[in-house]
């Protein structure tokens, strides 16, 4: 496990913090990588605030952490330590815990095309868990075949690619 890494201006959490208070929904523009493929760096997204005790795995929040903030989604929740754990769909690994009231919101939808797609539905939840748990390992997974590969290539011709 590691700490998130802030992708956001610790003021942002405050502002958006204070906009959801009032009531309004507020749009966040993502930044960075760490939730490829589903959200991609530039997408704009729309920051709800989280209803008491409705939030699961599955869902993509913006959260405090000690450098700034972040946007990943929930990978566990632990009630009784009043702790969640996310990760992001495209990180390696997931995040340390984190305090439950260290989620300023939720992102309900992101806008795609002219429109907003929602995030929150079963499906999507469901869409990102996948890839949050099983794709994220692929690139490294590739970079180590291609490593053995070579290794088996080098071992069955050990004076391929030497200069004489």
């Amino acid at each position: 496990m590691s700490a998130p890494v802030p992708t956001y201006h610790a003021a942002l959490c405050e502002a958006v913090a204070a906009g959801l208070d009032a009531g309004a929904a507020v749009r966040v523009r993502a930044r960075g990588a760490s939730m490829r493929p589903l959200l991609r760096d530039g997408e704009d997204l729309r920051i709800v605030p989280l209803q008491a005790g409705a939030l699961r795995p599955g869902d993509i929040v913006l959260v405090r952490t000690p450098g700034g903030a972040a946007l990943h989604r929930v990978i566990a929740v632990d009630a009784q330590a009043s702790t969640l754990r996310t990760k992001g769909d495209g990180s390696r690994e997931a995040d340390g815990a984190l305090a439950l009231g260290a989620v300023v919101g939720r992102a309900d939808a992101v806008f795609r095309r002219g429109g907003w797609v929602r995030l929150d539905t079963p499906g999507r939840r469901l869409l990102g868990r996948i890839v949050c748990t099983f794709l994220s390992p692929l690139p490294p997974l590739r970079a180590a075949a291609r490593a053995l590969l070579r290794a088996r290539t080098a071992l069955k011709h050990p004076t391929a690619g030497k200069s004489r």
